[in-house]
């Protein structure tokens, strides 16, 4: 069984890990651990985490967690990466890597966030709401990129925007960890591993760790 440890910048994408990926890794003899980063301290010492990543608070947790693991590596959203040196997920990712040099961490950065992913099933939310309104407005945006990690055009219109403005369609609330994990978990990991192919090239590089 190999051991991986999954940085995490917050409790959304540690929901996302215990329920969904740690499950579906054990089936290739890997166990994945998600360790949420600790991003700062209260006057009292006490430790804080979630959010505010940026590459001076990951080396440190990186470094903390590369001698206790087999592998390490990262579920980090482009949006929430702070003073990022480039604006090309796959260069940053690049530079996370040379940090370390280690063949130990695989950096992965979702792009642009966590939320893309629950655009894999539009037709999910039929089901979820009883009616279609959610599902054609957000099957109208992903025909417009033809791929579902390019739904973005900027922080404010970045897809969990996007969903809040869905949900209140239907005069809910998104709520990021409840519906977040809920709805990936409902929707499945197959589902999408086949719409998500940035996404779906991390998850086969962490198979692979395990032949």
């Amino acid at each position: 069984m190999s051991r991986v440890a999954l940085s995490v910048e917050g409790l959304t994408e540690n929901e996302f890990c215990k329920k969904v990926l740690t499950p579906f890794f054990r089936d290739y003899s890997i166990e994945m651990t998600p360790i949420t980063v600790t991003t700062s301290k209260d006057k009292c010492g006490r430790k804080h985490k979630g959010g505010c990543i940026n590459l001076d608070r990951i080396k440190s947790e990186i470094q903390r967690l590369l001698p206790s693991f087999d592998y390490v590596s990262t579920f980090y959203d482009f949006y929430g990466f702070n003073d990022r040196p480039t604006d090309d997920v796959d260069e940053l990712e690049q530079i996370m890597f040379e940090l370390f040099n280690d063949s130990k961490f695989i950096p992965y950065i979702q792009k642009y966030e966590f939320e893309t992913l629950l655009f894999s099933k539009p037709e999910y939310y039929i089901e979820y709401f009883g009616d279609d309104k959610i599902s054609k407005a957000m099957q109208e945006m992903i025909d417009k990129v033809l791929d579902i990690e390019l739904i973005n055009d900027s922080p404010q219109t970045a897809p969990h925007k996007r969903l809040e403005k869905l949900f209140e369609l239907q005069h809910e609330s998104y709520d990021k960890v409840f519906h977040g994990e809920g709805i990936a978990c409902d929707i499945g990991i197959e589902t999408i591993r086949a719409n998500a192919k940035r996404f779906n090239g991390w998850v086969e590089k962490i198979i692979n760790l395990a032949q």
